[in-house]
Protein backbone atom coordinates (compact mmCIF):
# COMPACT_ATOMS: atom_id res chain seq x y z
CA UNK A 1 0.00 0.00 0.00
CA UNK A 2 2.85 2.36 0.84
CA UNK A 3 4.33 1.98 -2.63
CA UNK A 4 0.99 2.78 -4.28
CA UNK A 5 0.59 5.90 -2.14
CA UNK A 6 4.14 6.95 -2.96
CA UNK A 7 3.44 6.60 -6.69
CA UNK A 8 0.14 8.48 -6.27
CA UNK A 9 2.04 11.28 -4.55
CA UNK A 10 4.54 11.36 -7.44
CA UNK A 11 1.64 11.55 -9.89
CA UNK A 12 0.17 14.42 -7.87
CA UNK A 13 3.45 16.32 -8.13
CA UNK A 14 3.63 15.69 -11.87
CA UNK A 15 0.06 16.92 -12.31
CA UNK A 16 0.71 20.04 -10.25
CA UNK A 17 3.54 20.93 -12.64
CA UNK A 18 1.60 20.21 -15.84
CA UNK A 19 0.86 23.22 -18.06
CA UNK A 20 -2.87 22.48 -18.30
CA UNK A 21 -3.27 22.10 -14.51
CA UNK A 22 -1.33 25.30 -13.85
CA UNK A 23 -3.41 27.20 -16.41
CA UNK A 24 -6.69 25.80 -15.08
CA UNK A 25 -5.87 26.77 -11.50
CA UNK A 26 -4.72 30.23 -12.56
CA UNK A 27 -7.95 30.81 -14.47
CA UNK A 28 -10.04 29.47 -11.59
CA UNK A 29 -8.40 32.05 -9.30
CA UNK A 30 -8.93 34.78 -11.88
CA UNK A 31 -12.57 33.76 -12.26
CA UNK A 32 -13.08 33.77 -8.50
CA UNK A 33 -11.95 37.39 -8.28
CA UNK A 34 -14.05 38.56 -11.25
CA UNK A 35 -17.66 38.95 -10.09
CA UNK A 36 -19.06 39.58 -13.58
CA UNK A 37 -17.34 36.51 -15.01
CA UNK A 38 -18.41 34.42 -12.05
CA UNK A 39 -22.02 35.51 -12.49
CA UNK A 40 -22.02 34.66 -16.22
CA UNK A 41 -20.53 31.24 -15.55
CA UNK A 42 -22.95 30.47 -12.71
CA UNK A 43 -25.95 31.49 -14.84
CA UNK A 44 -24.70 29.38 -17.75
CA UNK A 45 -24.12 26.36 -15.52
CA UNK A 46 -27.56 26.67 -13.91
CA UNK A 47 -29.32 27.05 -17.25
CA UNK A 48 -27.37 24.13 -18.76
CA UNK A 49 -28.20 21.93 -15.78
CA UNK A 50 -31.91 22.78 -16.03
CA UNK A 51 -31.78 22.06 -19.75
CA UNK A 52 -30.14 18.66 -19.17
CA UNK A 53 -32.61 17.73 -16.43
CA UNK A 54 -35.55 18.51 -18.71
CA UNK A 55 -34.01 16.48 -21.54
CA UNK A 56 -33.39 13.54 -19.19
CA UNK A 57 -37.02 13.62 -18.05
CA UNK A 58 -38.24 13.87 -21.63
CA UNK A 59 -39.83 17.24 -20.97
CA UNK A 60 -40.32 19.81 -23.69
CA UNK A 61 -37.75 22.58 -23.81
CA UNK A 62 -39.48 25.81 -24.67
CA UNK A 63 -38.23 28.18 -27.36
CA UNK A 64 -37.66 30.85 -24.72
CA UNK A 65 -35.45 28.47 -22.71
CA UNK A 66 -33.39 27.65 -25.81
CA UNK A 67 -33.04 31.35 -26.50
CA UNK A 68 -31.93 32.00 -22.91
CA UNK A 69 -29.27 29.27 -23.15
CA UNK A 70 -28.05 30.64 -26.46
CA UNK A 71 -27.77 34.16 -25.00
CA UNK A 72 -25.85 32.89 -21.99
CA UNK A 73 -23.48 30.94 -24.23
CA UNK A 74 -22.88 34.13 -26.21
CA UNK A 75 -22.20 36.08 -22.99
CA UNK A 76 -19.72 33.40 -21.95
CA UNK A 77 -17.91 33.67 -25.31
CA UNK A 78 -17.73 37.43 -25.01
CA UNK A 79 -16.22 37.28 -21.52
CA UNK A 80 -12.55 36.41 -22.02
CA UNK A 81 -12.11 34.96 -18.53
CA UNK A 82 -15.13 32.67 -18.83
CA UNK A 83 -14.38 31.56 -22.39
CA UNK A 84 -10.75 30.79 -21.59
CA UNK A 85 -11.73 29.01 -18.38
CA UNK A 86 -14.27 26.81 -20.19
CA UNK A 87 -11.82 25.97 -22.98
CA UNK A 88 -9.07 25.11 -20.50
CA UNK A 89 -11.51 23.07 -18.43
CA UNK A 90 -12.09 20.80 -21.43
CA UNK A 91 -8.34 20.08 -21.65
CA UNK A 92 -8.11 19.62 -17.88
CA UNK A 93 -10.97 17.10 -17.79
CA UNK A 94 -9.49 15.31 -20.81
CA UNK A 95 -6.15 15.01 -19.02
CA UNK A 96 -7.81 13.55 -15.91
CA UNK A 97 -9.87 11.18 -18.06
CA UNK A 98 -6.71 9.91 -19.78
CA UNK A 99 -5.06 9.38 -16.39
CA UNK A 100 -8.07 7.43 -15.10
CA UNK A 101 -8.02 5.31 -18.26
CA UNK A 102 -4.31 4.59 -17.82
CA UNK A 103 -4.89 3.53 -14.22
CA UNK A 104 -7.88 1.36 -15.08
CA UNK A 105 -6.25 -0.21 -18.16
CA UNK A 106 -2.47 -0.09 -17.82
CA UNK A 107 -0.41 -0.83 -20.92
CA UNK A 108 2.79 -2.82 -21.15
CA UNK A 109 4.25 -5.28 -18.70
CA UNK A 110 3.54 -5.07 -15.00
CA UNK A 111 6.47 -4.18 -12.78
CA UNK A 112 8.46 -7.28 -11.85
CA UNK A 113 9.13 -6.20 -8.29
CA UNK A 114 6.45 -7.15 -5.78
CA UNK A 115 5.92 -5.73 -2.33
CA UNK A 116 3.60 -8.57 -1.36
CA UNK A 117 5.23 -10.78 1.20
CA UNK A 118 4.17 -14.39 0.92
CA UNK A 119 3.65 -16.71 3.89
CA UNK A 120 6.95 -18.24 4.93
CA UNK A 121 8.96 -15.37 3.43
CA UNK A 122 11.56 -14.12 5.88
CA UNK A 123 11.37 -10.50 4.70
CA UNK A 124 8.87 -9.29 7.28
CA UNK A 125 5.20 -9.09 8.07
CA UNK A 126 2.66 -10.98 5.97
CA UNK A 127 0.27 -8.65 4.12
CA UNK A 128 -3.20 -10.12 3.63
Amino acid sequence: MEKILKKANELGHLLNQHEIVLRFRSLAEKLESDEAAKEVLNELMECTQNFQEKEAKGETIEVEEKKQLSELQEKAKENSVVSEFLATQVYYVNLLTQINEAIANPKGDAPKESDIILPGDDKGIIIT
